[in-house]
């Protein structure tokens, strides 16, 4: 009887029986004050019509907060791609000099630093795949790094909002 009033009102089966619970465990609660006299069955459909009316009060508070953090998201997208327009031409140009400076490493630190970063692989694989030994491999991503730390320099603000982005 009240799985169904609680299914007939919130269209939800999981919270029709969660009302009903609760209103059985209410009856709990409270059998020492009850009376011969009284109408346990009244007393538990009025409890589960007031736990159904209290889920959907829930219910549309849920949906108002919901819709307001929608909206509050789609505002702060919209101001990130505002702020982001002017810096996607400094992004082109940071693209630019990053693939500039890497094709003015030397062959073997362009070739280790590709491997380290763009394929992922550990210094290990690299020094096995290359033939030489991991201090060689350690020694140019050395090389290659500062290099690029150097010729990169004035791009860093660039750089940590992207980092900052893609975290």
């Amino acid at each position: 009887m009240l799985f169904h009033l609680g299914k007939e009102y919130l269209q939800d089966e999981d919270e029709a029986k969660e009302v009903a619970q609760n209103a059985f465990v209410k009856l709990w609660e409270i059998r020492e004050s009850l009376s011969s006299e009284s109408n346990i069955r009244n007393f538990l459909y009025t409890i589960a019509k007031n736990n159904c009316l209290n889920c959907i009060k829930r219910r549309e508070v849920l949906a108002v907060h919901h819709d307001r953090l929608k909206y509050l998201e789609m505002h702060f997208n919209y101001e990130a791609l505002d702020r982001m327009a002017p810096n996607y031409l400094e992004f082109s140009e940071l693209k630019e000099k990053i693939e500039e400076a890497i094709s003015n490493l030397s062959e073997n630190c362009r070739r280790v630093f590709y491997m380290s970063r763009f394929e992922d692989k550990s210094n290990k694989e690299i020094a096995e795949e290359l033939d030489v030994t991991v201090k060689t491999v350690e020694a140019h991503m050395t090389k290659a790094l500062k290099y690029l730390r150097k010729e990169l320099k004035d791009y860093l603000p660039v750089l940590l909002m992207i980092t900052n982005f893609l975290n």
